[in-house]
């Protein structure tokens, strides 16, 4: 019952797993604090609307007391439904870092008419559940000094509004925002980022240009730093929250504008139409797709290249809770605003499979690493073997070796013979080294780590489609 590795740093308690289930430890304030919303129904209708991740309070004595043994001095236990695919907003589309800064938005407006307040906004506080954004860190909520002010406004400006504002006018990506930076980018760093007249430009002067003047002036010891909050007081908080939520409409629409104005540029996105498939090839496609996954009947599912997540969904339909990864962000964002009006269990990410995310935060372990956390019963790499190939330069037994460390048990695997118009295209303009990719050479190499279950040759096309259960 060792704690999760990225829960460690809020004193009001922490998240441990147990026999499968996700359990959080409460000191005495955050059980008070927690049990009241609760009792007021808050909790659960939170949970029903889908604004937080299920929660309810252990008050099985046995189990209380197993729990209480095993972390002694907490007040109380809460347990969480558990999420099947844990994400991070470097792995996030646009629009879902959006939605959960939004989500992050509506939860403090809840919070503010209750006379409380989200003591943090980090993005790593929201997770995808369908496809939609949840909020999971419950212990956030506090009583607040002030009601008139928001003392984690910066940090949910340095983890939502700051990539969306770089993306959206530097060309930046939501990978290299977050990835070197845990909390997200300083005000003095994302101001450097634009131009004296971008900063003082009517978009950007609120929310770039006066607070990296200011904090300029602080650094240079001509101003003072704001103060931190007093402890809140046994009495009701100071101020009046007007001007807050005031604050928290205008950063509300200011992101849904962001988000909506920020292109789904993609790469691969409209392969659907220029791949060597017609309609027969990719009925086909379609139909042993489903045919495999009913066959290898897995629970969770990893669909790697998944594109605009056509695949996915049949194995969402199939019963599977699906992660659904791409490197390229354009179609992963696609994916993503379809499942907002067609919600599916489905995870999506931007992932490059050949340069996965790697564990990052304090010990390299607060955040895992993709490959840590992606472990499921089945996985799709439905036409991507080339793209490594070619793309990646990985030879053979490297994707094979890949492929084998990520599934526990089925491969659904596309083969791309050469001679396959998309295979064609990618050597284009590079020195053909790929005259040994045979189907052939394919089974040979994979067979020393798989088992072949079944084949099948995709009607018009040159592509055949194989389902690999792993040795051992």
């Amino acid at each position: 019952m060792s704690r999760d590795s990225g829960s460690f740093r809020d004193p009001s308690g922490y998240v441990f797993p147990h026999q499968g289930r996700i359990f959080r430890a409460l000191d005495p304030a955050a059980a008070a604090l927690l049990r009241d919303l609760d009792a007021q129904g808050h909790l659960t209708r939170w949970a029903r609307e889908g604004l937080v991740v299920g929660t309810r309070f252990v008050d099985d004595a046995a189990l209380q007391s197993e729990l209480s043994a095993a972390h002694p001095g907490f007040a109380a236990f809460l347990e969480h439904d558990r999420i099947a695919s844990i994400t991070y907003p470097y792995e996030w589309s646009t629009s879902m870092l959006a939605d959960a800064g939004l989500l992050t938005l509506r939860l403090q407006g809840e919070l503010l008419r209750l006379g409380l307040s989200l003591k943090d906004a980090t993005a790593y506080n929201i997770q995808f559940v369908q496809g939609r954004p949840v909020f999971i860190d419950l212990t956030s909520i506090e009583k607040p000094a002030r009601l008139d002010l928001w003392f984690a406004l910066g940090q949910f400006n340095r983890m939502f509004l700051y990539p969306l504002l770089l993306v959206k006018h530097a060309g930046w990506d939501l990978r290299s925002y977050f990835l070197s930076n845990l909390d997200g980018r300083s005000t003095l760093q994302v101001g450097q980022a634009f131009s004296f007249r971008q900063r003082w430009s009517p978009s950007l002067i609120l929310d770039v240009g006066l607070p990296f003047a200011l904090e300029k002036k602080v650094k240079a010891g001509k101003a003072s730093a704001p103060k931190p909050p007093a402890a809140a007081s046994a009495g009701a908080p100071a101020g009046s929250r007007a001007a807050q939520e005031m604050t928290l409409r205008r950063l509300g629409k200011k992101i849904a504008a962001l988000a909506e104005s920020i292109a789904p540029e993609t790469v691969w996105g409209d392969y659907t139409q220029i791949c060597s498939y017609d309609e027969a090839a990719e009925a086909s496609k379609k139909s042993l797709v489903r045919e495999f996954i009913q066959q290898a009947r897995p629970t969770e599912v990893l669909d790697i290249g998944c594109n605009t997540g056509d695949y996915s969904r049949i194995a969402a339909d199939c019963g599977a809770s699906v992660l659904a990864t791409d490197f390229d962000i354009g179609a992963v964002e696609q994916m993503y605003r379809r499942l907002r009006k067609e919600p599916k269990a489905i995870t999506p990410m931007v992932v490059d499979i050949a340069n996965p995310s790697p564990g990052i935060g304090y010990m390299n372990a607060e955040r895992p690493s993709f490959l840590e956390r992606a472990r499921p019963d089945c996985m799709l790499a439905l036409a991507v073997i080339h793209h490594l190939l070619v793309g990646a330069n990985l030879p053979m037994a490297a994707i094979r070796d890949l492929f084998a460390a990520l599934t526990r048990r089925h491969l659904v695997l596309e083969f791309v013979p050469t001679d396959d118009v998309m295979f064609r295209k990618l050597i284009e303009f590079r020195v053909n080294l790929f005259d040994h990719v045979t189907l052939d050479r394919c089974l040979d190499v994979f067979r020393e780590k798989f088992t072949l279950v079944r084949r099948a040759p995709v009607q018009n096309s040159p592509r055949t489609l194989l389902l690999f259960e792993k040795r051992g």
